[in-house]
């Protein structure tokens, strides 16, 4: 595939995606009291109960992100509460993904836009992947890191990563979000080498306090 300098796109192929249909109409909800939305999506609370008693609805029927690891995770909620006796729910849960291009793309929390559209007080961290060890010894450079963390607690907020296992990358910094592992705590902290995981030091040394 290539394009040219007045940006026409010249492919083999072309994917067009219009959405998705949940598949709802077949299992006559209506005997059951199971509310739909406008669209067909099974309505629920955060803790995945539909409007009927006892019946329950996981994964992409009931609209939301339509993520394998989601659906994964709303099973384990509705497990945990009905046979651990837990109390938890879908709110606040973070939401990754992976988009695997070449290189990838891993996403997690607020991009800037949002943080910014909310009012927070911000600082980004940004680090290009030709400065990244890892990258230059495999040689794939393209791409870059970014960070959003809360300029007072220094709590990260987001994280988007395009590079070579963007993915993997994004989830050390899912895995700081979800245990409160401040910036500064990355910052100084002694990742094996040489790792991709190691250039995170350096995102963060790229913010001034």
């Amino acid at each position: 595939m290539e394009r040219d300098e007045h940006l026409n796109l010249n492919c083999s192929h072309i994917l067009v995606a219009t959405g998705r249909t949940p598949q709802t109409q077949a299992l006559n909800l209506e005997a059951t009291g199971v509310a739909v939305d406008e669209k067909g999506f099974i309505k629920v609370n955060d803790k995945l109960e539909t409007a009927a008693s006892g019946i329950y609805a996981l994964g992409d029927v009931k609209g939301g992100p339509a993520f394998t690891h989601i659906s994964y995770h709303d099973f384990t909620i509705v497990y945990r509460n009905l046979f651990e006796g837990a109390d938890i729910s879908e709110k606040d849960r973070p939401i990754p993904y992976c988009m695997f291009t070449d290189p990838q793309l891993g996403r997690v929390g607020l991009t800037e836009t949002q943080a910014r559209a909310q009012g927070l007080d911000i600082k980004v961290a940004k680090l290009p992947m030709s400065r990244v060890a890892r990258a230059i010894e495999t040689g794939e450079t393209r791409g870059l890191m970014k960070a959003v963390v809360d300029a007072k607690t220094k709590q990260i907020l987001g994280a988007a990563i395009l590079a070579e296992e963007g993915g993997e990358i994004m989830a050390v910094l899912e895995m700081a979000m979800q245990g409160g592992v401040t910036y500064e705590q990355i910052r100084y902290c002694v990742f094996a080498h040489p790792t991709y995981s190691e250039s995170l030091n350096n995102l963060f040394m790229t913010i001034e306090d």
